[in-house]
Order: C-alpha cells, then sequence, then structure tokens
C-alpha cells in the first residue's frame, strides 16, 4: 500500500498523535508552533514531495499497522487485524494496491491562498447536505494544501486543544470518495502505540469516506471543505492560475516525480471579503449580531436543465447597518416610576 486507501466500508476513522520521549507537554507546543507556520507555494511542493515520498516507503505501513488511525485497519480486515502482529498487519497492507504511488505523484496539487482559506472555512460550515457527485470535485484525486492553516475546529471528530489542518488529500474511487486532513509538525521518529515509526512533516489527522449513493453531512468535516472549494472554483469570485516555481522547488519536483503542470492556485478576485464571511460565521456561531454586520453569503441550489440536476451556487454576502456604531446591548433594564406627588406627573 504506498497511500490512503480510497474505499474504507464506512464513516470515520479518528487520527492519533505520537508520543515522543521528550513528553507530551513539549511535544504539544511544538506541534502547535511548526502547524501554525503558514505554508508558501513552494512548502506546498516540498511537503507533496516528502509525503509522496512517505506513501512510497514501509513507514506509512508501519504507522497504519501501529494503529496510528484508531480502528483504521478493522474497517478492511474485521477478522485478521486486531489479533495479528505487526509483520502480519504490514503484509495484509503491502497487499493492497488501490491507490499506486504513481497515482499520488500524478495527483492535482491545489494551493489555496490566505482568502481563499478563510471562504472556504465559512462557505464549508453550510454546504448542503446531498448526495456526493464524482464530477463535482476540483480533481479526482490531489493534494489541497492551506496557505493559511485551518482551525481544525472547522473539521469533526477533532480532539480538544488539536493543531490547526495544513492540508487535505482525497481519491475518488468506485465506492465513494475518501480523504484525509494533515498536520504539519516536524519530521523525525516517533513512537506510535509502542512501535518506531519515521514520520513525515505531515501526518493525517483524520479519515472521513462518503460513499457515492449516500449525502454527506452537513458542516464540519473535509469532504465538506473539498466541495465548498471546488464549487467555489467553478464561480466568477474566484481565479486560477499556475505561478511559477523557483528552479531549486523545480527540482525538488522532478526528483520526486511531481507533475509540475499540475499545481494550481486558488485565490479570490476580492479578498477582502473572506474575513468578513469567516467573522460573520464566527458570529453566528456565537449568537451576536453587531449592528454594522456582514450579511452571510449563501449557497443557493440552482437548477440546471442541462443534466437535470440541482447544483450549489455560491451567493455572495454584502455589508448591512452602522458599522460605525457599536453592537446594540442584548439585555435593557427598564426602571418603572410611580406618578409624583402634587402636578400629577
Amino acid at each position: 500500500m504506498t497511500g490512503p486507501r480510497s474505499s474504507p466500508k464506512r464513516g470515520r476513522a479518528g487520527g492519533a498523535r505520537p508520543n515522543p520521549a521528550s513528553g507530551a507537554a513539549g511535544h504539544r507546543d511544538r506541534l502547535h508552533a511548526q502547524a501554525s507556520r503558514g505554508l508558501t507555494q513552494a512548502d506546498a511542493i516540498r511537503l507533496k514531495a516528502a509525503l509522496t515520498g512517505w506513501f512510497g516507503s514501509d513507514h506509512w505501513n508501519r504507522y497504519l499497522a501501529a494503529d496510528g488511525l484508531p480502528e483504521y485497519g478493522k474497517l478492511f480486515w474485521p477478522e485478521q487485524w486486531p489479533t495479528a502482529s505487526l509483520k502480519e498487519r504490514m503484509a495484509l497492507l503491502a497487499e493492497d494496491e488501490s491507490s499506486p504511488l504513481e497515482a499520488w505523484q500524478d495527483a492535482d496539487t491545489i494551493y489555496a491562498d490566505a482568502p481563499m482559506c478563510d471562504m472556504v472555512t465559512a462557505a464549508a460550515q453550510t454546504f448542503p447536505q446531498q448526495r456526493v457527485r464524482s464530477d463535482e470535485f476540483i480533481a479526482p484525486m490531489g493534494f489541497l494544501f492551506f496557505a493559511k492553516p485551518v482551525p481544525s475546529t472547522a473539521f469533526a471528530l477533532s480532539l480538544p486543544d488539536q493543531p490547526p489542518v495544513s492540508a487535505i488529500t482525497w481519491a475518488c474511487a468506485d465506492g465513494g470518495m475518501n480523504a484525509f486532513t494533515w498536520i504539519r509538525q516536524p519530521p523525525g521518529a516517533y513512537e506510535i502505540n509502542g512501535v518506531t515509526v519515521q514520520l513525515a512533516p505531515l501526518f493525517p489527522h483524520l479519515a472521513y469516506f462518503v460513499p457515492w449513493d449516500k449525502p454527506a453531512d452537513a458542516g464540519r468535516h473535509s469532504v465538506s471543505m473539498l466541495r465548498a472549494l471546488s464549487a467555489l472554483a467553478k464561480q466568477p469570485l474566484t481565479h486560477e492560475d499556475s505561478p511559477t516555481i523557483h528552479q531549486s522547488v523545480r527540482a525538488i519536483a522532478r526528483s520526486a516525480r511531481i507533475r509540475q503542470e499540475s499545481f494550481r492556485r486558488i485565490a479570490l478576485r476580492r479578498p477582502e471579503a473572506a474575513a468578513h464571511e469567516l467573522s460573520a460565521a464566527r458570529a453566528v456561531a456565537e449568537g451576536r449580531t453587531p449592528a454594522g454586520h456582514w450579511v452571510r453569503g449563501h449557497w443557493r441550489n440552482q437548477y440546471y436543465a442541462s443534466v437535470d440536476e440541482h447544483r450549489p451556487v455560491w451567493i455572495e454576502g454584502f455589508p448591512r447597518g452602522d458599522f460605525t456604531q457599536p453592537a446594540a446591548v442584548g439585555e435593557r433594564l427598564l426602571i418603572a416610576r410611580g406618578d409624583r406627588e402634587g402636578d400629577g406627573r
């Protein structure tokens, strides 16, 4: 097995965090500091090269065999996995060739700039709950890198105090869509459930799978994020280009056998709208409505007669109210006074 599986038999698998000997608290601080760093376009190419290299090594299978993603192996081998040794588990993983290394090397590389990261985070929270289609995604298989790491609270099943997410990988398979979220970390040897594993600069945080014949959950998960990005990328509010990559990074791509022409950057035409959308989404989540506020954008199911289907279209948000005034106080205290003596007032 040389990459994330593309056909799990049930919904999700939770992520595991490595436990180095230096101590959990110190590791957590370093992990948060590393994961919170923004990604440049060159970083995206370097990280893809490192990740595909990891898929091509024994350490990816070793990570899965050590239950780095709890319950993941049981989804495929429910009878053999619980009692199998590490060697037996790796043999099971090695037999699978559903996602060959060459497919991940050729997969599209999508880079979302910082405003786009805010926009897609806000838009994904309200993406319609409807049947997932294989043709709706920006590519059938790929890597999505966030210039501005997305808070883990934007994804379901996040454990408390989790670092932000730097990337998503996904693959459309016969059975459905499978996606992984990835967190940036210092590479090196880690102990995973008693097994020493060499980890790449990214490690898998969560896996999420949606069969083609079922609707995806609305809201916070990686597939919703990918659906929102794919839909936004087809609309006039965004633009796409293929930026020039420095010669040194092109050499890394060639060495890792990555197609340089597959690298695409997606940005907003009006980047200032992204911060307003994200702020409005947070205000709604917290139950706040300031006097001057941004009316959130929303999804509308638009009917297309040519394909006889309803597909989501993003309706952009807009400002409303007086932004110079503070928010209205939620509660007011009214004092009733009795009539004054003498003048009847």
